[in-house]
Formats: structure tokens, sequence, C-alpha cells
């Protein structure tokens, strides 16, 4: 085990003050971001004062957009308008592989249970953490609903969720219309980190979309619009939803993961001589931390060595195909968050991904390292058993090591800043589990 360098605890910015960012953002001044507070709280003071204050409304303000935030201040997951009951079930309402069915379940009774009568109206009242979003009386002040609505040529609502603590953390907006329908998913890049991401995902879905190459299984968003706002970088999502109520089932995804590799058309090369091999060998001086720069480099030669010269089928990926961006509907996967798409890498990428991703998550990272030592194990009856239709003739192994490398160059360049600092721990892991790998093997 290598010991990392000691770290100053980390400044980044909590969950929620990343929730009221955004706000202030998409409601820029004049408007007024005001957080109620609990309303079972039991303070003393001026009644006056705070009947104003518990309101979350500045005096000679109108309140414009009202926002539940769920579960609770301290986990905010999203934040829901409240403007109908319509609006708040259906923005309730989540597809993807990620959930459990006890979660399943449970986002499905609230979305029911809100539209039932007298139900809404009182949500609204007792939930204890509430965002008033108001401006003064008898201005008018433009929000990114009213470029939203611009777009989309009608009147539209959004619920925000921003996500935990990391680099790339960026808003995301489900958009629905007054009556409750949803019309769109929307990406916001709001400083340059996320802002390339966004601008990254626009590419790839264009690129998709202008290959003009029909696909059996794999179902895609299509870019309803890409530009800015106020120094925001926006992408509008067309919904990807399931047609059927199967849309969770274990089975892998292997035939669309082939289908999307296959999409852009194959080409042959050795690991050397490959993109993705070059990203990895600028990495070094792309970081700041000496220390890690030098392990970096050292893993890197190490399995140039062994694996540099191997030829390999090459393809497009996904970049971050794990079951909590996907969903199925009847025999099709829907498919979405291609920020991380990439072509010129190794098929199997996106198989090798899926499998560590859903390990570390069941298992935690005791079992992701043995769960990928066993694609290394030399009696072949303790290895996992390899999908040769994904990997398409790709020596499993090589694919493995060239994969983990790319995983750590994306972690040790992305835990840097200091919106990155949670993932410093996973970073070490990874590369502790590559020293294991290539320069103790």
């Amino acid at each position: 085990m290598t010991t990392e360098p000691v770290h100053q605890p980390p400044t980044y910015q909590s969950t929620w003050d990343a929730l009221i960012e955004t706000m202030r953002l998409l409601w820029p001044t004049p408007a007024t971001i005001g957080v109620a507070p609990d309303p079972h709280d039991q303070g003393h003071g001026d009644q006056g004062e705070r009947a104003r204050t518990a309101a979350g409304v500045p005096g000679g303000h109108r309140v414009v957009r009202e926002f539940l935030v769920l579960p609770d201040r301290r986990h905010p997951r999203v934040a829901l308008p409240v403007s109908t009951a319509r609006v708040t079930a259906e923005a309730l309402r989540k597809h993807s592989q990620a959930l459990s069915l006890g979660e399943r379940a449970v986002r499905t009774a609230l979305s029911g249970l809100v539209r039932l009568p007298g139900v809404h109206p009182g949500l609204a009242r007792v939930a204890p953490h509430r965002i008033r979003v108001s401006v003064p009386q008898g201005r008018s002040a433009e929000s990114f609903e009213d470029h939203l609505a611009g777009i989309l040529g009608h009147e539209v609502v959004v619920a925000i969720g921003v996500g935990q603590p990391r680099a790339n953390r960026k808003p995301v907006l489900h958009a629905l219309t007054p009556e409750g329908d949803t019309v769109a998913y929307v990406k916001v890049g709001t400083k340059e980190p996320t802002k390339v991401l966004v601008r990254d995902e626009a590419a790839a879905l264009g690129s998709f979309w202008s290959a003009d190459r029909p696909t059996t299984t794999l179902r895609v968003p299509r870019v309803l619009h890409h530009g800015r706002w106020r120094g925001l970088e926006v992408l509008v999502l067309a919904p990807l939803r399931p047609e059927s109520g199967r849309w969770r089932r274990r089975t892998v995804p292997l035939s669309a993961m082939c289908e999307l590799a296959g999409h852009f058309g194959t080409t042959e090369s050795t690991l050397a001589r490959s993109p993705v091999w070059g990203l990895a060998q600028d990495t070094p001086d792309a970081l700041r931390d000496a220390d890690r720069a030098r392990r970096f480099d050292r893993i890197l030669a190490e399995a140039g060595a062994r694996h540099g010269d191997t030829k390999l089928m090459l393809g497009a990926w996904h970049g971050d195909w794990t079951p909590w961006n996907m969903a199925w509907s009847g025999d099709h996967v829907l498919l979405w968050d291609f920020e991380r798409f990439a072509t010129g890498v190794p098929f199997g990428y996106d198989l090798t991904h899926y499998r560590l991703q859903a390990t570390l998550r069941d298992a935690g990272e005791e079992g992701a390292g043995r769960h990928v030592r066993r694609q290394f194990a030399t009696d072949p009856a303790h290895r996992v058993p390899t999908d040769d239709i994904v990997f398409s003739g790709n020596d499993p192994e090589a694919v493995w090591i060239a994969y983990l490398v790319e995983l750590a160059r994306r972690y040790t360049l992305a835990s840097e800043p200091a919106e990155g600092a949670p993932l410093r721990a996973r970073t070490t892991w990874l590369l502790d589990l590559l020293d294991d790998l290539v320069l103790r093997r």
C-alpha cells in the first residue's frame, strides 16, 4: 500500500449552498431567493418579523416560484416546484436502473399520493424545507424559465437537482409544462469545467445523430437546443422515458454496448498508438501534485511495457455507462449523460466500466478490488467469464489495464481542485490497485 501525502481539509461548496447558488443564477437580480425556516421551529421573537422571515419573502415582494427541498436541507437531492399537484407528482418520478425496488416504490407512492385531493396544499404548508423565489412588487424579472419558454415555445416550470460535491457537479433541470407534462431535461454549465462537459455532451450527441446509422437496441436523447444564457452553458435535451413499466432489470446491455462501440466505425491499433493512450501520456505534466504525477507516470510506463504492443479493435464508448445512467424500455436501452463520450478507445471499455462501478456500489472498494483481480487470475477457472461480443476479440487483460489507467487519469485530474476532494480517497484506492496489477505482479 502506497502512502499518499496528507492534504489539508478540503473547502468545497455544500450541496445546499450549491442549490441556493444555482437558484440565484436561474433567477438573477432583482429576484430574491428566500429560505423558509422549519415551520415546526418553536423559537421566539417579534411575531410580525417572524411571519415575514418564515415566509422566506422580503417585504414588498411577491412570490413567483416555490420549491420543496427533498429529502431535507442537510441532504438535498431535488428542489420540487409546487405550482400544481401534477407538476410536483411528475417531478417526483425517476426512471433509472440505480433505483432499488424500495426507492422506486417510494417515489411511485409519493407521486400518486400528491395527486390526491387535499394532499398537495397540505404538503406545501407543512414541508419543513422550502425555498421561495420572489421579485419586488410591480417589477418584472427575467428568469431562466422564461429563457426556456422561448426555446420550447410554451411556459415551463423546472425541478432542480445539483448532485453531491464533485469537480463536475452541475445543475440538471427537469422542465415541465404547468399541466405537469415532461418536455425536456436541461444541463447547465456554471463554471468552466462544467461548461466544457456540457459542450462535450452537445457535440457527442450531435455526432451520434449526424452519423445517420440506425440502431436496433440503443436510444439516446436528441438535442433540442445548445447555447448560452447570462454566461451559463445550456443544453436542452428531449426527454427519454420508458414506454413500458419494466424499465429496471439485471440484464447487462451487451448488444447496446456493441452498437455504440461500432456506431462511428472501427479501426485497429496497438494500445501505445491509440488516442486514449496519448491522453494518458499527457497526464503527468497536467498534474499539480508532483508525487502523484510521478506515481501515475510509473504505472503508465509499466503498463505500456506490458501491453503497449497489443493490437486492439478501437471504437467509441459512452464514458460513464452505469446502471444509473440508463433504463430499459422493452428491449430497448435508454442511455443518457454523454459528457464523457470518446472515440478511439478499445472495444470493451463500456463493459469494464459498467461492471466496476456497479460492483463498487454494491460491494465497496474491497469487493471491486477482488472483482478486478479475478480478471488477471492465472487459473482460467478463477477468471470472470469474458463477454466476447463486447470485447470484439480484444485481449481482456489489456483492455482492463488500459481502462483502469484511463479512469485513474480522469480521477487524478478531477480530484485536484477543492470541489474534487471527495474523490481523492477513491483515486488513491485506484492507484493502489493499478500498482498491484502492473508493478507487483
